[in-house]
């Protein structure tokens, strides 16, 4: 006979890394929630009226280059830029360097570049092609010869049979082309004109002489000025006819900046032409040559301010 029992069979145990799993993921929650307590409580007793404060970094705020004169740029040396940065002529140059040579064709450039051989090659089958032509229609011209000369004889006899007129009158007549045949219809007679009135006539212009007036030599400053003296260069002209008469008209139109000053011509060889500089002086110094040249380049004059070197 069985026996009965009340109780309940005993439970598995469960594995232990269930149970590991669960104590990691207990703890990472109250660590969570530890960390997010900790930084709220700092924002709220944080002072947010006062003032920041900005660390300032370790080191040179400025440090002076190893090279501070830079890299040498492009086109430096020129006089031509000494007149846009100083806004005057530099003095005359110890060494002249001539420019490059162009630079030559590639050799990409030589392969593409048609050869004489084939130009010599293709102006030889031209002429071929054209002496052929030739010869085929001078070959076609004269086997019609006889017909064109017929039709030609033919026309020559139709015209002189229509022609009333001796042949000496039409030679006199295609001599003469101002003679009007009397074929062509229209007034036979030119009539003359009526002579004007003397009170409606227009007098001639007097003819303007033909000999220019006798022009006095310009004189051309040769003394030499001190190192240091302001001047003003008003221009350059090819004679000192053409300087003398720059300065007339700068004396005339400008008189009042022009007062005072004195002319000055001197003679200039450069680029294997001679030239005559006009210059202006009686500056006491280089900021007076500077207002004078400032005032005359306002009015549209050409004014550069040297100082003799």
């Amino acid at each position: 006979m069985a026996v009965y029992d009340d109780g309940f069979a005993r439970a598995a145990s469960e594995p232990r890394s269930t149970s590991l799993v669960n104590f990691a993921g207990a703890a990472f929650s109250l660590a969570l929630i530890l960390g997010v307590s900790f930084w709220g409580y700092k924002l709220i007793v944080r002072d947010v009226s006062g003032i920041p404060v900005v660390r300032a970094m370790e080191g040179d705020m400025r440090v002076l280059p190893d090279n501070p004169g830079g890299g040498v740029a492009a086109h430096t040396g020129l006089s031509v830029n000494e007149v846009a940065a100083m806004g005057e002529a530099g003095g005359p140059e110890d060494r002249l360097v001539l420019a490059p040579r162009t630079a030559g064709l590639s050799p990409e450039d030589l392969d593409v570049q048609p050869a004489q051989e084939v130009i010599s090659t293709v102006s030889a089958a031209i002429e071929d092609v054209t002496a052929g032509f030739e010869a085929e229609v001078f070959e076609n011209e004269t086997i019609a010869a006889p017909e064109v000369q017929d039709d030609a004889t033919a026309l020559a006899a139709q015209l002189a049979a229509l022609s009333t007129e001796p042949p000496l009158a039409q030679a006199e007549a295609a001599q003469d082309p101002r003679v009007v045949p009397s074929t062509v219809p229209g007034v036979a007679t030119s009539v003359r004109p009526v002579i004007r009135p003397a009170n409606m006539r227009i007098p001639a212009p007097v003819a303007a002489a033909t000999a220019a007036p006798a022009t006095s030599e310009v004189a051309v400053t040769t003394a030499t000025f001190p190192v240091g003296t302001n001047l003003v260069q008003l221009g350059a002209f090819p004679n000192p006819s053409l300087a003398a008469a720059e300065w007339d008209r700068l004396q005339s139109q400008f008189g009042k900046l022009m007062a005072g000053r004195e002319r000055v011509i001197q003679v200039s060889n450069q680029s294997s032409a001679t030239w005559y500089r006009l210059r202006a002086s009686g500056f006491e110094d280089r900021a007076e040559a500077r207002r004078l040249c400032a005032a005359l380049q306002a009015e549209g004059a050409e004014c550069i301010a040297v100082v003799v070197n």
